[in-house]
């Protein structure tokens, strides 16, 4: 039953186990059509209520509606580049403490923009600044807000990564999220279902470097971009400097 069709027999078999008649195929009895019928019929009962009062709402709201249609086709608020800040060449800025000046001019002019890091926003400059933590209303946290726009996804890559997929697949947000290279191995698999599904995930990964000290070789990046690089549909870019 794992890799093959069960076959006849296994199909009888089966249909024996759950009661059903292993000489009839595709039978589905009367009670459960009519149950179907009419979960069809509420179905659309509630898609009629919504639309009428999704169209109250944009009547109501029209640059908010505006800013909606915008977001659910996809684009970018015109002219989002002209926030992106320039960096004087030679100061030696750290590529991630630019790529964290970066994502604060994006995050005031993507308001559909959020996301966080595996408990390492400190390090990888991933929070947005002034924006409270997507919590419950009830947590007792002072910055919880189910509005907010920072994640904190906790020492979990591959939950965060898997987060991100189900995230972008609802859609309507752009979503990030951040954490040291050499644990984007943890993330893997979930980082190439993004990519064969073409999800628009941002990783933010940092400290990509052997020249990171002290914390050994265990934090330090040898083997990871060559492999990240190599899976079809992922993007991969490495800055030489801030201003890229």
């Amino acid at each position: 039953a794992h890799g093959s069709a069960l076959g006849d027999d296994e199909v009888a078999a089966t249909k024996r186990v759950l009661g059903f008649d292993p000489e009839q195929s595709f039978e589905v009895s009367d009670e459960v059509i009519g149950h179907t019928r009419g979960a069809l019929e509420r179905g659309r009962q509630a898609r009629a209520e919504w639309e009428k009062s999704f169209q109250e709402w944009r009547n109501n709201n029209p640059e908010r509606a505006a800013e909606f249609e915008r977001v659910a086709a996809g684009e970018l608020p015109k002219d989002w580049e002209s926030a992106i800040p320039v960096f004087e060449p030679g100061k030696g800025v750290a590529t991630r403490a630019a790529s964290g000046k970066v994502l604060q001019a994006l995050g005031a002019v993507i308001p559909e923009l959020w996301g966080g890091s595996a408990d390492l926003a400190g390090s990888n400059n991933t929070t947005i600044d002034k924006n409270s933590s997507f919590l419950p209303a009830d947590n007792p946290l002072p910055e919880a807000d189910p509005y907010g726009r920072t994640i904190h996804f906790g020492i979990r890559e591959h939950s965060m990564a898997a987060e991100m997929n189900g995230i972008a697949l609802h859609g309507n947000t752009r979503i990030y999220g951040g954490t040291f290279l050499v644990f984007s191995d943890y993330m893997r698999n979930a980082v190439r279902l993004s990519a064969l599904m073409h999800l628009p995930v941002t990783y933010v990964w940092t400290h990509d470097s052997i020249g990171l000290g002290e914390d050994g070789p265990t934090h330090q990046p040898v083997e990871h971009l060559a492999s990240l690089r190599a899976i079809p549909g992922l993007n991969v870019v490495r800055p030489a400097d801030a201003n890229e």
